[in-house]
């Protein structure tokens, strides 16, 4: 369902008090799945949990489908504001850092997102390329800044055909560790290995003239 869809489906809350009854709706998702898990969340138990009444839970989301749908969303803007302030932090700063930078604080954001992951992806199939194609922008504009140059037009074109896709499926997968034997700082090491070995396997190729 795209961001327009969605935004036909429920009313949007314009008032601050509309908004605080969005945001107790959103942040009861959370605690319901800690009280209760994933397979029993119901519109009932998180509009119990939120403090509000299950019409008021209806005025803005007409299903379940429609909250996840929502933390996803909401997802995007923390994503979106984190890439942003690492590009900002590491603009000087070699491409492998700001790739292990970036990769230990999408890690971070998703460690506390990661009981709600699959329902929020079943809701938004798409999330996952959307995902990939923030990470193509930033990786894209990172290569394109003067201290860059470094790398050939063609090293910088295999790096956005990897770089983005494997940054996806580390950061997905490390969120799902809890359910595996590597820890999640485990996982996040091994990702972050991962990226920085592959960047600085460019650093080892003939200089070019």
């Amino acid at each position: 369902m795209s961001t327009a869809e969605r935004a036909l489906t429920r009313r949007e809350p314009k008032q601050k008090r509309s908004q605080q009854t969005v945001e107790a709706v959103l942040e009861a998702v959370q605690l319901v799945v800690k009280r209760h898990g994933m397979r029993a969340i119901t519109t009932n138990r998180i509009a119990e949990a939120a403090g509000v009444s299950i019409g008021s839970l209806y005025q803005y989301f007409p299903d379940k489908r429609a909250i996840f749908a929502a933390l996803h969303d909401r997802h995007v803007d923390e994503v979106r504001q984190l890439i942003e302030q690492t590009m900002a932090a590491c603009r000087l700063a070699p491409l492998d850092e700001f790739a292990r930078e970036l990769v230990q604080g999408l890690m971070n954001a998703h460690a506390g997102f990661a009981e709600l992951h699959d329902a929020v992806s079943s809701a938004v199939p798409e999330s996952a390329l959307g995902f990939k194609r923030a990470l193509h922008h930033s990786f894209r504009q990172m290569l394109s800044y003067d201290d860059q140059q470094r790398y050939s037009l063609d090293e910088k074109e295999r790096m956005l055909f990897v770089l983005p896709g494997m940054v996806e499926s580390l950061v997905h997968g490390a969120a799902h560790q809890g359910r595996a034997a590597l820890s999640r700082n485990g996982a996040e090491g091994e990702a972050i290995r991962a990226v920085a070995l592959y960047v600085n396997s460019f650093q080892d190729i003939a200089p070019k003239h």
